[in-house]
């Protein structure tokens, strides 16, 4: 598990903002899931408050635990992420992230087909205008 998180949370910059994709459509089980969270959790709380655009990917499992871990992330991440948006979600994925987001209080992240279009969008967001709505 350790070499999957080493290998699925990318941090880097673009346009000299920090980035962070947690690329969690490998995981299976919550299990997995509650790991990777917890290693997610250690590496955003480096940063300073406000100071990171996030994406994050989908999972192929959904389930009351699933719901309960995601959106306690959420709420963890919330004070350093400017924006967030997610990757390569479907319809009935997507209806779920809404619930979960829904759960955790916070506004429901962009979803993009592709990481390079997140970025995109990320680059034109600033905290100015996410400290209204977070």
């Amino acid at each position: 598990m350790e070499e999957y998180i080493r290998h699925n949370i990318e941090e880097f910059q673009r346009d000299g903002k920090n980035f962070i994709f947690f690329n969690i459509s490998g995981l299976t089980d919550n299990d997995q899931f509650e790991a990777f969270a917890k290693a997610a959790m250690e590496v955003i709380s480096k940063y300073p408050l406000k100071s990171v655009y996030v994406m994050t990917s989908h999972l192929t499992f959904f389930d009351t635990k699933t719901k309960e871990v995601s959106a306690n992330w959420i709420i963890f991440n919330k004070p350093y992420v400017i924006a967030s948006a997610l990757v390569d979600i479907n319809g009935i994925t997507r209806m779920v992230a809404k619930s979960i987001y829904k759960q955790a209080g916070r506004e429901f992240a962009t979803p993009f087909t592709t990481k390079e279009e997140a970025i995109r969008w990320l680059l034109t967001q600033d905290s100015v205008k996410w400290e209204t709505i977070s």
